[in-house]
Parts: C-alpha cells; sequence; structure tokens
C-alpha cells in the first residue's frame, strides 16, 4: 500500500501551523523568560497546569469522541459537536470558580491574575469544536492559517510588552489573544460554509449522550492531565517555582517537536476510524510507528549536542540546567506519541471504560512516583518521573486491554 498523499497533505498542514507556533513561542517566551526570570516564569506555569485540569473536565471526553463522530458522519459529528456546547460551558464555569478560588486564597496576586488571564482563554479553547471538526475532514489548512493569524498578533504584543518593560502581569493579554483569534475566525469560517445548519432539535438528548458517552472518558483524560500535570504541582509546592520555570522551558524545548507527531498521529487515524481492511489499518499502524520512531532518534541526537548552547543563547544562564533534562523529555515525548497511538487505537475498539480505569490507576502510580523523585532529585526527578510514567502508560498497562490487542500491534511493529 502507498502513502495517502490526502493524510500526508493534511499533516503538512498540520506540521506547517505547529512549527511557526513552535518556533515563534520558543523565540518570544525566551525573551520574556529572559525578563520576568525563573520564579514568575514558574508562577505562569503553574497556572496554566491548573487550568489544564479545568479544561480536561469542561471537554469531558468530548474530543475524542467527537473527532470519532464527525470522521464516521459529519452530519450526526456536528449536531452532537454543537449541542453538547451547553454542557462543556458549564463545567467551564463550575471547575473555573474552585480553580480562582484556590488562587485567591493561597496564592499572591501575580499568580492571580496570571490565573485570570488563563481563565478568560481557556473558555475559548473549550468552545472550539470547530478545530476538531476540520481536523476530522483533513482540512486543517483553516487550523493552520487561523492559528497563524492568533499567533502573530500574540506573539507582537508580547514583543511589544517586554520591550516597553511592561509589568508582569499583562503577559496575560497575549495569552488570551493566542485564544481569541483563532476561535472567532474559525467560527465565522465554520457558519459561512455551513449556512444551512438549523437549530438543532433535542438537545437534551444530544447532551445526555455526551455527558455519559464522554463520562465514560473523563475519567481518562483527566488522569492523563493528573500525571503530566502532577510534576508541575509538586515542584511548586516541594521545591521552587524557580525549578518549575527551569523544568518548564526544558519541556518546552524537549517536546517542541511533538506536534509533529500529533499532526501524524491525527491525520492517520482519521483513515484508521474508517478502514474495513485489517492489511491497510496495519500498514497504516506501521507507517505512524515508523516515522515517529525516525523523527524521534534525529531530535535526540540534536538535543544531546546542542542544548545547552541553545538555552544559553536563548534563555540565559539563568535556565542552563534545563540542558541536562532535554533528552528525558525528548525520551518521553516519544513514548507519550506512541501511548497515544495506543489510546486512539483503542477507543476505535470503544475501549472507554478500560481508558478509564487505566488511566486511573497510571495517575495514581505517578504521584507517588513524581512526589519521591522531585523529592530527592528536584527538576531532574520530574523529568525522570516523566519518562516512567509514560512507559508504564504505554506498555503494561495497555497490555491488558481485550487479550492483549495492543501488545500484539506492537509485536506485529517489530516483527513484520
Amino acid at each position: 500500500m502507498t502513502f495517502d498523499r490526502k493524510i500526508f497533505s493534511n499533516t503538512a498542514w498540520m506540521v506547517l501551523e505547529k512549527f511557526l507556533g513552535i518556533f515563534g513561542l520558543i523565540f518570544v517566551n525566551a525573551y520574556m523568560a529572559r525578563y520576568i526570570g525563573p520564579e514568575n516564569f514558574g508562577k505562569l506555569a503553574f497556572v496554566a497546569s491548573i487550568f489544564v485540569f479545568v479544561q480536561t473536565v469542561a471537554w469531558f471526553g468530548a474530543q475524542n469522541v467527537l473527532f470519532k463522530r464527525l470522521s464516521e458522519n459529519v452530519d450526526s459529528g456536528l449536531r452532537l459537536a454543537l449541542a453538547s456546547q451547553i454542557l462543556r460551558r458549564s463545567l467551564y464555569f463550575i471547575t473555573s470558580f474552585f480553580a480562582l478560588s484556590y488562587l485567591w486564597f493561597f496564592s499572591d496576586t501575580l499568580t492571580f491574575i496570571f490565573g485570570l488571564g488563563n481563565f478568560v482563554a481557556s473558555y475559548f479553547i473549550i468552545s472550539d469544536i470547530f478545530t476538531i471538526h476540520n481536523n476530522s475532514q483533513l482540512n486543517s489548512f483553516v487550523n493552520a492559517l487561523t492559528n497563524i493569524l492568533g499567533l502573530g498578533a500574540a506573539l507582537l504584543l508580547r514583543f511589544v510588552l517586554v520591550f516597553v518593560e511592561a509589568e508582569a502581569y499583562t503577559m496575560i493579554f497575549p495569552i488570551i489573544l493566542l485564544a481569541l483569534i483563532p476561535y472567532a475566525t474559525r467560527k465565522m469560517y465554520f457558519h459561512n460554509k455551513n449556512k444551512k445548519i438549523k437549530n438543532i432539535k433535542n438537545k437534551r438528548r444530544y447532551n445526555k449522550y455526551m455527558f455519559f458517552t464522554g463520562g465514560s472518558l473523563v475519567l481518562s483524560t483527566l488522569s492523563i492531565a493528573l500525571y503530566t500535570q502532577i510534576s508541575n504541582i509538586f515542584l511548586a509546592k516541594f521545591s521552587s517555582f524557580a525549578d518549575l520555570g527551569i523544568y518548564n522551558v526544558a519541556l518546552v524545548l524537549g517536546g517542541a517537536w511533538g506536534f509533529v507527531n500529533i499532526a501524524l498521529i491525527t491525520s492517520y487515524f482519521s483513515r484508521i476510524y474508517t478502514t474495513k481492511n485489517d492489511v491497510d489499518e496495519l500498514q497504516y499502524l506501521r507507517q505512524i510507528h515508523g516515522l515517529i520512531l525516525g523523527l524521534s532518534f534525529i531530535v535526540l541526537l540534536a538535543v544531546i549536542f546542542l542544548g545547552a548552547w541553545f538555552i544559553e543563547m536563548l534563555y540565559g544562564v539563568a535556565f542552563i540546567e534545563a540542558a541536562k533534562l532535554l533528552p528525558f523529555i525528548v525520551i518521553a515525548t516519544m513514548l507519550s506519541a506512541f501511548g497515544t497511538i495506543g489510546y486512539r487505537y483503542m477507543i476505535k475498539f470503544n475501549g472507554y471504560s478500560y481508558l478509564s480505569i487505566k488511566m486511573l490507576l497510571v495517575s495514581v502510580v505517578s504521584i507517588p512516583l513524581s512526589f519521591s523523585l522531585i523529592k530527592y532529585h528536584s527538576a531532574m526527578g520530574a523529568a525522570i518521573c516523566f519518562v516512567l510514567v509514560e512507559l508504564i502508560s504505554l506498555t503494561v498497562a495497555n497490555y491488558f486491554f481485550k487479550n492483549g490487542l495492543i501488545l500484539k500491534m506492537h509485536l506485529k511493529m517489530i516483527f513484520k
């Protein structure tokens, strides 16, 4: 079987969008990090981690449910996506109230203001079902162009704020723009192309369906958020905001290439979800695993030989310790991509309940592991924990699904 040209066309747009985004954010964030320092940069990362949980609860497992439905039946998927906005927004305001209350009572003024900025930006993120629709229909060029527009505005504003030496709290405004502009432009494009959409009847039925279907996934997605963000929380509470800032620089640089993995996986699974041919499905799976493995090796060599120089040049000597963490972050990013393949493959077989239990157990394991490693090794402990948790999630935690379906798939990847 040859490579699907439409898959690669769609992937190319997704890669272009993310490349420009990551490229711009790395350089402007470096400029900002030099300006506000590791401690305030760590506060910004801490608040972002909190709102990862808020967004996860608000989405209520909808991303994967909607992507699958839209790939199979676009009209049905659109009705479900638009009708279930009520559920997502209601959950968002409830969880945001608790998050902002926590920041108000247990953090300083700057951290709370960072929280307000993330609150506004996150509203547009959880409302943006148009991104999922475009990806499912292999129309990611729309997401690319609108994200580039938002990114350009946000980067320009952030550059100006740093240039005029504005107060640190003003960094919330680029965060808001980065979410607002793409959402607004994608929404206008969608409604311009879908003028025949009528008022959706039985919204209550759609929201009920999403509540129960997404509810079986929300525990797994929340667990993913927990084990990916728990190190940020522990670094802030048991080490320092400065260590958290250094760790997040390593995360940004070491995981920057991960957008290519996600672009490939998203494009490939639009085909894997619809193919009925086992031979084609296996070929798609082999291709995606091979591409990610090859890319990972190249990136690993790059960070080993150039990581320290790159960090010192961009962020300054205050962040040089992040160079030691980069190889671990690259390996963990690769394992995470392989885990995402397994996760989406299990969704094809309606493995919602298994995923919920699996991710809950992985997140439970990650808590003492993260705590102990960070307690004795600070930021390096967080990086090691990242690798170990992703490895557990990819292998042992997956291998009990449907009589070892994922194990058999992995073996086929190795032994063709």
